[in-house]
């Protein structure tokens, strides 16, 4: 399938030496048929993770401006078949939870759009509490 397919694998959080929360890897596998994903100029954004929190049963969607952009490097293979798969490894840094003042639970939705515009299927993390 030239449409790139991607599968959550792990939420990990890291901590500092004072027992805080700094960072976290968000990590997928791929696929994709024409092998296209990843970016031949680096400034274009391909990879997009959402941060969303859920209080009860409302889930809050934070604005565009909180979402976190990456560009994939080129992942196209230099041999006939273009098929390509694998796990791809994000890094969220600074500390990824948004609104510290709730007791609510939070968690990421990602999606990947290749050079030919095709956009995968959405993922999500699982809910994670505070």
């Amino acid at each position: 399938d030239t449409v790139p397919t991607i599968e959550f694998e792990s939420f990990e959080l890291h901590y500092n030496n004072l027992s805080e929360i700094d960072s976290a890897t968000y990590s997928f596998s791929f696929k994709d048929g024409d092998g296209d994903i990843g970016s031949v100029d680096s400034v274009d954004f391909n990879c997009f993770l959402q941060y969303q929190e859920k209080n009860g049963d409302t889930i809050t969607l934070f604005p565009s401006v909180e979402d976190r952009k990456y560009s994939l490097p080129n992942l196209t293979p230099n041999a006939q078949d273009k098929n390509i798969e694998g796990v791809i490894s994000l890094i969220l840094k600074p500390a990824p939870i948004n609104n510290v003042f709730t007791d609510s639970s939070y968690r990421y939705s990602c999606h990947l759009i290749d050079r030919a515009g095709n956009e995968s299927n959405h993922i999500t993390s699982d809910w994670i509490q505070k």
